[in-house]
């Protein structure tokens, strides 16, 4: 196969590699879990106005899969921190706590606790929404792209031999669907998640009801005995 056509075809690679890593990225940045892939979304600006990654002001973790815990190295810029994830994630729950210095350093230690969204009904359909939504975007520019390089590759090939042809649009359909099957399972795992979840805060929610109707009907029966109670003391003939 001549090197032109090898390198149309890499190119193509190229660009559609680019589409599926994007595509996770953003998929990451609905967030359902804790992805740390969502605190590279957002910039902390200090006091004097300069822009810095995160990573430049604190170090983070996982709590577990729905919380992050972020060390400010600074206790002044927790304010600014904070500011910078409401600006990127606004639908994140903030919380800080205190914890003793260590005793390397005189003060003690603020973290700042990112908690995720509960995933309720109407969050889980924004964020199906939003899948749809992304994958329909990287679908398309897949496919025009899967175009476009079709009909490129096929003016490189005027004039190869029959072998040389079908194996270069059998490499170049490969590549398309190596990717466009990556994306689809992107997907496919991004809506198992959000259905995982939000399946989690139905069995929340029955939980709480339950415990509920089990409080009420205690309170029910009391009630009836302490009536009965009553009712057989009032009962009583005096004596």
């Amino acid at each position: 196969m001549r090197k032109s056509i090898g390198a149309l075809i890499n190119e193509m690679k190229s660009k559609m590699s680019g589409y599926a890593v994007m595509l996770q990225y953003r998929y990451m940045n609905l967030c359902v879990k804790a992805e740390p892939a969502a605190l590279l979304s957002f910039t902390v600006t200090d006091d004097e106005g300069e822009e810095t990654n995160l990573e430049e002001v604190a170090s983070a973790s996982l709590a577990n899969d729905y919380q992050f815990e972020i060390y400010p190295h600074d206790p002044k810029m927790v304010f600014a921190i904070c500011k910078g994830i409401k600006t990127a994630h606004p639908e994140f729950k903030m919380d800080t706590r205190t914890e003793e210095s260590d005793g390397e350093s005189e003060e003690n230690q603020v973290v700042i606790v990112c908690t995720m969204p509960e995933v309720n009904k109407d969050r889980h359909d924004v964020l199906i929404d939003g899948v749809d939504t992304l994958y329909d975007q990287c679908k398309a520019k897949l496919d025009a792209n899967h175009a476009s390089y079709k009909t490129r590759l096929t003016a490189k090939l005027v004039g190869a031999s029959e072998s040389d042809i079908q194996e270069a649009e059998d490499e170049l359909e490969e590549v398309y669907k190596m990717h466009d099957d990556t994306c689809l399972q992107y997907k496919e795992a991004k809506v198992k998640e959000i259905e995982e979840a939000y399946q989690r805060y139905l069995n929340e929610q029955k939980q709480r009801q339950d415990a509920a109707d089990e409080r009420a009907a205690a309170r029910g029966d009391n009630a009836k005995t302490q009536y009965r109670v009553n009712q057989s003391e009032g009962g009583q003939s005096p004596e």
